[in-house]
């Protein structure tokens, strides 16, 4: 508490010695403080769970997407904000080749790895949007940028085609094909360039009208291109909640 006393007159006021280095103490704890938690507190990203944050837990989460109602196991799904259910936008996913295991704890590191090698593949179901079918999308979209509209066989048993280095597709490959059922595949796939050391290959395709499905592994996995969208579509289509009103329903189609 200041103190007063008089001198020469006037009227002093005396403060405690204490004050200023409890000013100072305070000001070098609020620094700290900020300084802890700019290095080494949860982002915004994070507190909003919008930053891929694995889990391991399998209760199965409801969410309607794209008009389609899904139940979906946690330890598929990237983000915490999208665990809360209900109508959404899309939800990320991601497995383990070569059989889509879900995220498991002593399995982080593969879910992690980034080599041109890796096993993990992102996936995500998502509103349709604008959206084209692949058929229109090649003759719309890819063909006005591709280098030559004659392909080259790849060893995979896609056709390849190249895009023009002045488009905003270059540095990758179009890789045509079709599925077991007949439809057309439309892959892209990131060349190895000085700047991309770990290619990826990945694959949009429309399941109903307003539902479509995205995906991505690395391009070191393409031998097994087939193996993987085979897959990957009956996991999606075995998270679908069954008996459940939807006039979307029905065969997938692309």
């Amino acid at each position: 508490m200041a103190r007063q006393k008089q001198s020469g007159g006037e009227l002093v006021h005396e403060r405690p010695a204490w004050i200023l280095p409890a000013v100072v103490i305070v000001a070098v704890l609020i620094f700290s403080g900020v300084f802890l938690y700019y290095y080494f507190g949860p982002t915004t990203g994070e507190l909003l769970g919008k930053d891929p944050k694995a889990s391991a837990a399998t209760r199965r989460i409801e969410a309607v997407i794209g008009g389609t109602r899904f139940l979906i196991p946690e330890n598929y799904t990237r983000y915490p904000s999208q665990r809360s259910g209900g109508a959404q936008p899309e939800v990320a996913m991601h497995a383990l080749l070569p059989d889509f295991a879900p995220y498991a704890p002593e399995r982080q590191s593969e879910f992690l790895d980034n080599a041109p090698e890796a096993s993990v593949v992102f996936f995500t179901l998502h509103e349709a949007g604008a959206m084209l079918p692949a058929e229109r999308r090649l003759k719309e979209v890819y063909s006005k940028y591709l280098t030559s509209a004659t392909p080259e066989k790849d060893a995979n048993g896609l056709e390849r085609f190249s895009f023009r280095p002045d488009s905003g597709y270059k540095d990758q490959d179009l890789l045509v094909g079709t599925d077991t059922d007949g439809r057309l595949v439309l892959i892209t796939c990131q060349r190895r360039t000085a700047l991309i050391d770990s290619p990826n290959c990945t694959r949009s395709l429309l399941l109903t009208q307003n539902l479509a499905l995205t995906y991505r592994y690395k391009r070191g996995q393409l031998d097994q291109w087939q193996r993987i969208d085979e897959l990957i579509i009956r996991l999606v289509t075995s998270f679908e909640a069954p008996g459940l009103p939807n006039d979307l329903e029905g065969t997938i189609t692309d």
